[in-house]
C-alpha cells in the first residue's frame, strides 16, 4: 500500500506529459550519437555570454518517495523527500584547448524525517589543453561535499543523521598518439575526510577512522589494428593510506593501509553510427599492511558497450570486477562484481524513455558475508522547450545476503521538474 502513495506522482506526471505532447513525426536526428547525447534543435539551452565563455543556469525541483528509507528488513520506514538543485556551468567556446567550471548543490528535504535533511555541493573545474594535434593534456579538480544516508554499510547503526564527508579529487594526465601507437598517462588523487556523527542515544561517533587518501597512477599502450579498432594494454598502481587508525568502535585499532595494482589487456572499438566500446580483462591485487586483514587477488574486467540498434535506440551495457574500501568490522575490503544492461529509445525529439537492469555482487574479504543487490528501472525524459523540461522514473532495489540483517527491498517513485537558460 505505501508504494502506491508514490504511485500517485508517477500518474500525474505521466498525466501531464500526455496532455503537453505534440503530434509530431520524428525528425532527422545524428546517428553518430546515442540517445542521451543528442539535443534536439530548438531545445538546446541559450545560454549567456560572458566573454569567450558560456554560462549556463539551470535549477531543478524533484519529488520522490521511498518506501524504505534505511533500506532495513524491519520497521521499514517512508518518506517523502523534495530535492532542490541549483547549478552554473561556465564552459568556453574556443577553437582549440577546453575549460569549464562547474557549481552545483542539493538540498534535500524529509517531509517526516528532518534529522535526514542534507545539503550536497559540488565545485569543480575541467581542462584540455591541445599541444598539437597529437599530444593533449588533461586536468581535472573537483571538491564535493557529501552524506551517506543511514542504513549504509559503513554508516554506524545507531546514527541519528547521515554522515558528511568531504571528498577532495585532483586528475592531471595526458595522451600522445603520432599514427597508429598511442600512450596515455594519468594520475589521480582523491582524499576523504569524514565528519562525526550523532547517534540516537545522545552520543558521537568519530569517523576519523575512514579518512584518507587514495593515489593512484596508469599509464596505458595502444595499437590502432585498422580503423575503427584499437588494442591495448594499461596498468595502474594504488596506494590507500589511512590518516589515522580507528580509535573507537568495531575498528578500533586496525591500520586500514593498502597497495595495489591492476593490469588488463583488451580491445577498444569506435565504428561511427553503430558501436562504441571499451574491452579490459586482466588481473587485480591488493595487500594490506595489517596481517590480520585478509590480502586480495583474482582477475578484473571492465567493458563499457554503447550500441546504436537503430537511429532512435540506444543499448548500453557494462560489466566491472574492482576492489573496493570497507570499514566493516573483520572485512579488509569488497570484491564488487557489476553487470547491467540499459535501454534509451526516442520516442519524439523531445521524449526519451529509458530502461535499466543491474546486478551487483559484494563478496567481503576476510568475512563470510555476501551481498547480491538487483536494481530496475523505468522512466521518461521529456523537453517542453528550451528552457522547461521534467521527468519521471520508477525503480525498485532488493538485496539478499547470507546475513539476514543486511536484506531489504525498496521502491523509489521519482517526479522531477527542471529549468535552463
Amino acid at each position: 500500500m505505501k508504494f502506491l502513495k508514490g504511485g500517485l506522482l508517477a500518474s500525474v506526471a505521466v498525466g501531464a506529459l500526455a496532455v503537453v505532447l505534440p503530434a509530431e513525426a520524428q525528425e532527422q536526428v545524428n546517428p553518430d550519437q546515442a540517445v542521451t547525447e543528442r539535443t534536439p534543435e530548438g531545445y538546446e539551452p541559450n545560454g549567456i555570454t560572458v566573454g569567450s565563455f558560456r554560462l549556463y543556469p539551470k535549477v531543478e525541483l524533484e519529488e520522490e518517495y521511498n518506501d524504505n528509507i534505511y533500506k532495513s528488513n524491519t520497521n521499514e520506514k517512508d518518506d517523502f523527500i523534495t530535492k532542490i538543485s541549483p547549478g552554473l556551468q561556465l564552459r568556453s567556446n574556443w577553437n582549440r584547448h577546453f575549460l569549464q567550471f562547474e557549481a552545483s548543490s542539493e538540498f534535500g528535504i524529509y517531509a517526516d524525517s528532518s534529522d535526514d535533511n542534507y545539503t550536497d555541493y559540488n565545485l569543480r573545474a575541467t581542462g584540455r589543453a591541445d599541444a598539437t594535434e597529437a599530444l593533449k593534456f588533461n586536468g581535472d579538480a573537483r571538491l564535493q561535499h557529501l552524506h551517506e544516508e543511514r542504513g549504509g554499510d559503513d554508516v554506524p547503526a545507531n546514527a541519528k543523521e547521515p554522515v558528511e564527508y568531504d571528498k577532495l579529487t585532483g586528475v592531471l594526465g595526458g595522451t600522445y598518439k603520432p599514427n597508429r601507437f598511442s600512450i596515455g598517462l594519468t594520475g589521480t588523487v582523491d582524499d576523504y575526510n569524514y565528519d562525526s556523527n550523532k547517534n540516537i542515544n545522545g552520543t558521537t561517533t568519530s569517523n576519523d577512522g575512514r579518512d584518507r587518501t587514495e593515489t593512484k597512477g596508469e599509464v596505458r599502450f595502444g595499437y590502432e589494428i585498422q580503423n575503427g579498432y584499437e588494442a591495448f594494454i594499461k596498468s595502474s598502481v594504488n596506494d590507500r593510506n589511512y590518516d589515522k587508525t580507528a580509535t573507537s568502535g568495531p575498528n578500533a585499532g586496525v591500520n586500514r593501509d593498502s597497495s595495489g595494482y591492476k593490469v588488463q589487456a583488451g580491445i577498444a572499438i569506435d565504428l561511427d553510427r553503430l558501436i562504441r566500446a571499451d574491452l579490459g580483462v586482466g588481473w587485480m591485487e591488493q595487500d594490506y599492511d595489517n596481517p590480520s586483514l585478509k590480502d586480495v587477488d583474482g582477475y578484473s574486467a571492465d567493458a563499457r558497450i554503447r550500441w546504436n540498434i537503430t537511429e532512435l535506440t540506444t543499448l548500453r551495457a557494462l560489466a566491472s570486477r574492482t576492489i573496493n574500501e570497507t570499514t566493516t568490522s573483520g572485512a579488509s575490503s569488497t570484491v564488487g562484481t557489476a553487470l547491467g544492461v540499459g535501454v534509451d529509445h526516442e520516442l519524439l525529439r523531445n521524449l526519451i524513455l529509458n530502461a535499466d537492469a543491474k546486478y551487483y555482487n559484494s563478496d567481503y574479504q576476510g568475512i563470510s558475508r555476501e551481498d547480491d543487490k538487483y536494481t530496475y528501472s523505468v522512466g521518461a525524459d521529456y523537453k517542453l522547450n528550451r528552457n522547461l523540461y521534467g521527468g519521471v522514473k520508477l525503480s525498485h532495489e532488493t538485496r539478499n545476503s547470507n546475513d539476514a540483517v543486511n536484506e531489504y527491498d525498496q521502491n523509489v517513485v521519482m517526479v522531477k521538474v527542471g529549468g535552463q537558460f
